[in-house]
């Protein structure tokens, strides 16, 4: 068999699988069938294509056929086997976390939301009921799609080749290139292994600029916000929830990006909230308005 035939077996096979690969994705990710569906679909195309090598073992060119076929479905089939291991996955809830001064007196409290997964339950009066019973303050519970599913099965083979890193290591990276100094404590909390996300990255830096004695505060002040090392400052997740955690632990101010001003302030009047809303683009606006209201110039 020269190497023309063999591409020509190869064209086919890929005619053949591809069509069909997209297909069953396109289901997936519409919700319409289920990882185990999805997955099983695969292999019952390896071994519908298992039939005619079988039969036609004599006949290279359609062994080659079938056994691209083989070969491209077990390929599709090791990619995608990762699903499975969030098909469980059926809710997130966002939950009360405690406020985190990491400088202690320093009066900049890191805002965070407890993110829960929830698995094999999926009705969400259940779910709401199970954390009404556990006295857990939920503030939005999210239900999964299959859509969620795959971008997370997808984001965890880049991290896993390399092409990728958690926000919270990015976030990490971040604020130690703006402080430019090893501080224990914030070591320490970029070490944890629980976290997730990169809001904390404007607490952090504050938090730096008052251990390294370039700003003082003596306000509580809840702060949310990423932190690029030039120091500017990007939307963040979660606000609705960080709003009412600084709410309910009496912070009279709370710093949030430009982005989420609009988002914020809503969320103050429907919640008829008393907390004051501080914006910012840049930390150096930050440390502005915080000199400010500690009578600094």
């Amino acid at each position: 068999m020269n190497n023309s035939t063999k591409l020509l077996a190869f064209v086919y096979s890929i005619f053949i699988v591809v069509p069909l690969y997209w297909i069953l994705g396109n289901a997936y990710y519409l919700n319409h069938i289920n990882g185990f569906v999805f997955l099983a679909a695969l292999i019952v195309l390896m071994i519908i294509a298992a039939i005619p090598l079988i039969i036609f073992r004599k006949d290279k060119f359609r062994s080659l056929i079938a056994t691209w076929i083989i070969v491209l479905s077990s390929l599709f089939c090791a990619y995608e086997l990762l699903l499975l291991e969030y098909e469980s996955n059926t809710f997130i809830a966002e939950v009360y976390r405690e406020p985190e001064e990491i400088i202690q007196s320093s009066g900049i409290y890191i805002l965070a939301i407890g993110l829960n997964d929830i698995h094999y339950l999926d009705e969400e009066n259940i779910v709401r009921d199970i954390y009404d019973r556990d006295g857990v303050q939920i503030f939005d519970l999210y239900k999964i799609t299959n859509r969620d599913r795959y971008k997370s099965k997808t984001n965890e083979i880049k991290r896993f080749l390399g092409f990728g890193k958690e926000q919270f290591h990015v976030m990490g990276e971040n604020v130690k290139g703006f402080i430019q100094e090893d501080i224990v404590v914030i070591n320490e909390f970029l070490g944890r292994e629980n976290l997730k996300g990169d809001s904390a990255g404007l607490a952090l830096g504050l938090s730096g600029m008052i251990h390294q004695g370039s700003l003082h505060n003596q306000i509580p002040i809840g702060v949310t916000g990423t932190l690029q090392p030039n120091g500017r400052v990007n939307q963040v997740g979660g606000i609705a929830g960080k709003m009412m955690i600084s709410e309910q632990n009496g912070f009279p101010y709370i710093i949030v990006p430009y982005a989420n001003k609009e988002e914020a302030e809503t969320i103050k009047s429907e919640q008829q909230l008393s907390i004051e809303i501080i914006p910012v683009h840049h930390i150096d606006e930050a440390v502005i308005v915080i000199n400010e209201l500690n009578g600094s110039t």
